[in-house]
C-alpha cells in the first residue's frame, strides 16, 4: 500500500500541470483545478484496472470527458436560465396593468366581440337569439325556452348547430388567438 501510494503522489506530482494546462484550455483555473482533482480521484479508485503505461493516457482522456460534462451542464444552466427569463418577462408583461396594456387588452377585447357578433349574425336568426341568449345574457335551457316558448330540447338543437358553425367560421381566429398566446 505505501508502495502504491508512493506511486500516485509521483504520477500526481508529475502529471498535475499537463493536465491544469489541458484543463484551463477548456475552463477557468478553479473549475480547471477541481476537475484535475477529480480525475485523480478516479485514478486513485481505478488504478488497479489500468495498466502502468497507459496512466497519461487515462488521466487526459478522462480529464477532457469531465470537462466536456462540465460544460454541457454550463449549457444546460444557461438555457435553463435563459427560458425561466423568458418566461418572467412573459409572464411580467400579461401582468403589467398600465394604461397601454389596458387600452390594448380594450382594443383587442372589442376586436373580438366585433368579430364573434358577425359571426353569429351568420347564424339563422332563431338559432343566433338562442346562442345570445345562453352565452350572452348567461341564461339557462329552461328559461330560454320559456322566454321563447320552444323546447328545452330545441333550445338544445340551436345551441348545437350554433356552437358548430361559430367552431367552424372562427377557426381562423382561433389560431391566431393562440400563437398570441404562447
Amino acid at each position: 500500500m505505501r508502495i502504491e501510494i508512493a506511486e500516485f503522489k509521483a504520477d500526481f506530482h508529475d502529471f498535475y500541470p499537463k493536465l491544469m494546462a489541458l484543463a484551463c484550455r477548456f475552463v477557468d483555473e478553479h473549475v480547471a483545478a477541481d476537475l484535475v482533482q477529480d480525475t485523480f480521484a478516479s485514478y486513485w479508485e481505478q488504478r488497479t484496472k489500468i495498466e502502468a503505461k497507459n496512466i497519461l493516457s487515462y488521466l487526459f482522456k478522462s480529464l477532457q470527458n469531465k470537462c466536456l460534462d462540465y460544460l454541457r451542464h454550463r449549457m444546460v444552466e444557461k438555457e435553463f436560465a435563459a427560458r425561466v427569463h423568458l418566461a418572467e418577462a412573459r409572464i411580467n408583461y400579461l401582468n403589467r396593468n398600465d394604461e397601454d396594456n389596458d387600452i390594448l387588452k380594450q382594443v383587442l377585447n372589442n376586436n373580438l366581440r366585433d368579430v364573434i357578433e358577425e359571426s353569429i349574425k351568420k347564424l339563422p336568426p332563431r338559432c343566433a337569439e338562442v346562442f345570445r341568449l345562453c352565452y350572452l345574457h348567461d341564461m339557462s335551457h329552461k328559461e330560454i325556452a320559456q322566454i321563447m316558448q320552444i323546447s328545452p330540447r330545441t333550445v338544445e338543437t340551436h345551441i348545437r348547430q350554433a356552437i358548430l358553425f361559430l367552431r367552424e367560421d372562427l377557426r381562423p381566429l382561433f389560431l391566431l388567438v393562440l400563437c398570441f398566446a404562447r
